[in-house]
């Protein structure tokens, strides 16, 4: 009888080669604290030496949580499983109990996008400290099976951090191990992984009493993960810089992490921050909440499309036009035919601001303000139990065709992807079949993805037809209101020209070769304007 037998390059495959990038490997570790009930997750970036290193504050892991979860590839590390005789993950029995994110188990593995080795370091409120470390180049070598490589676990006394010297061993016999595979690997492999290990320098006490919390000394829990040398993308996506005034994917994806630009929105239960230290004196915080949508911009906007679609896709809701509502407001999908949607009921909230200066009801420094963070952040964001779902809400990522439809006709479908902001609400209760990829790039193009995607599509095109195309009887109010902003600002404009005339220096002054009747006739004519 013949069986699977598993190469350690199938870990590589699953992980380091399924991750989009930096930026969505960073997102899968956030996740994964959030799934631990972390309050908070940190990065400190080193650049002088090339360290990685991510802390969160949640329940931790026991040395049987490491083995028998983290280092179990499968999906059962975020589930029980009567089979095995594993319970459900720990959670916070203090705090609301929170949705799995990250139950395909690819954070672990997305660890190798960011570098070659990382020691893990974490503790649970009830035992001693875990220390493990892995080094990925070794998964990427062909010819080695997964139980040829030793993964180094140590235990440490309860709120004691290892000393470098407690490291130093571990990499020590990672070395042994290395030397004992030395006749399957390639020589040119072989001293680059040599090389990586002795590159690895790092001390936890140290690192500990600069940064703080959190932090896993006295009653501290969480885990830790100490990269080094971090994978050069990691700068290179700091340092990206774009073309079109679009913000990088790095500095999105942690502006939009979780929902605080919608009015009333629900306290986030986990926040995110990343520093970025140039020097060993300076650093630059990437994240900062305020540079992300608010909600007084949200509800500045010109129009809102505000509301819920049923089981059925059938849409009810709000939708305000220049600031007057039209409440309890019907979008019908013919789709459903009767039948729920496999795709189940969600919410959106959406903003909309006009791509003229003279059409919106923003002042016009406001219009500005709001009209760069449109090309650089803004688009439609979906959020899953309140947490980012990758790569919903990038410029680029029209996934309704929104834009693609404009082209076609700008006056019959009217909506722009590029002057929306907002975002769609879904659960996993109640969308359990929106599935995302393995590798976080979207959702699997599933029956209820399709269903998903055809409500919406239906229903921007419908309101549209509602509210904005020109000859509607429902339109009337846009257009009306609209002519009456475009002349008002006309006549603003008029009036700050006037303004700057009267405040300059006498017109015989200006030009004093002019005859005094022609000075006349134009000072009479800029005061008539």
């Amino acid at each position: 009888m013949a069986t699977f037998k598993a190469r350690a390059r199938a870990l590589d495959m699953l992980g380091r080669q399924q991750i989009a990038g930096v930026p969505t490997a960073i997102n899968e570790l956030f996740k994964n604290a959030h799934d631990a009930y972390a309050d908070k997750v940190e990065v400190d970036f080193y650049r002088s030496d090339g360290l990685f290193l991510l802390r969160d504050d949640g329940v931790g892991m026991s040395k049987d949580d490491f083995e028998s979860r983290w280092l179990t590839l499968g999906t059962e590390s975020k589930v029980a499983s009567s089979v095995s005789g594993l319970n459900m993950p720990r959670v916070d029995p203090s705090k609301s109990l929170r949705p799995v994110l990250g139950e395909k188990g690819i954070g672990r593995l997305a660890i190798a996008v960011i570098g070659p080795q990382v020691l893990v370091l974490t503790r649970t409120s009830e035992g001693p400290l875990t220390a493990a470390f892995v080094q990925w180049s070794l998964f990427q070598c062909p010819g080695i099976n997964l139980d040829q490589i030793d993964i180094q676990i140590r235990s440490f006394s309860s709120g004691v951090l290892p000393s470098k010297a407690d490291i130093d061993g571990m990499i020590s016999d990672t070395r042994a191990n290395l030397e004992r595979l030395r006749p399957q690997i390639e020589a040119s492999a072989f001293i680059r992984i040599t090389d990586e290990l002795l590159s690895f320098q790092v001390d936890p006490q140290q690192l500990d009493s600069q940064l703080g919390s959190p932090t896993l000394t006295g009653p501290g829990t969480g885990t830790h993960f100490f990269v080094m040398p971090a994978d050069r993308s990691v700068a290179a996506v700091i340092d990206e810089r774009t073309d079109n005034e679009e913000t990088t994917a790095l500095k999105r994806m942690l502006l939009g992490f979780t929902n605080t630009m919608t009015p009333g929105h629900v306290k986030p239960q986990i926040t995110a921050l990343f520093r970025d230290h140039r020097t060993d004196d300076s650093s630059e915080e990437l994240y900062r909440r305020t540079k992300f949508f608010t909600p007084e911009e949200f509800g500045n906007a010109d129009h809102h499309l505000m509301g819920t679609f049923d089981e059925y896709g059938q849409f009810k809701g709000k939708i305000s036009v220049y600031g007057e509502d039209y409440p309890d407001h019907m979008v019908a999908w013919d789709g459903a035919q009767g039948i729920p949607t496999d795709c189940g009921p969600f919410s959106i909230s959406v903003a909309y601001v006009q791509g003229a200066s003279s059409e919106s009801t923003l002042p016009p420094n406001d219009w500005a303000i709001i009209s760069s963070k449109l090309k650089q952040i803004g688009g439609l964001y979906i959020y899953k139990d309140n947490i980012r779902v990758l790569p919903y809400g990038t410029n680029n990522y029209d996934f309704l065709d929104i834009e693609r439809n404009r082209n076609k006709s700008a006056g019959y479908y009217y909506f722009s992807y590029r002057r929306i902001f907002g975002l769609i609400e879904i659960s996993q209760g109640k969308n359990p079949n929106l599935n995302e990829k393995a590798g976080r790039e979207g959702f699997r193009e599933n029956r209820a993805y399709r269903q998903f995607r055809a409500i919406l599509m239906n229903f921007f095109v419908q309101v549209a037809a509602d509210f904005f195309r020109e000859g509607n009887a429902g339109a009337e109010r846009f257009w009306e209101r609209k002519t009456e902003i475009n002349r008002l600002e006309l006549a603003r404009r008029d009036q700050e020209k006037s303004c700057q005339v009267s405040e300059r220096p006498s017109v015989n002054n200006l030009r004093p070769s002019l005859p005094a009747s022609k000075l006349e006739t134009q000072l009479a004519w800029f005061q008539n304007y």
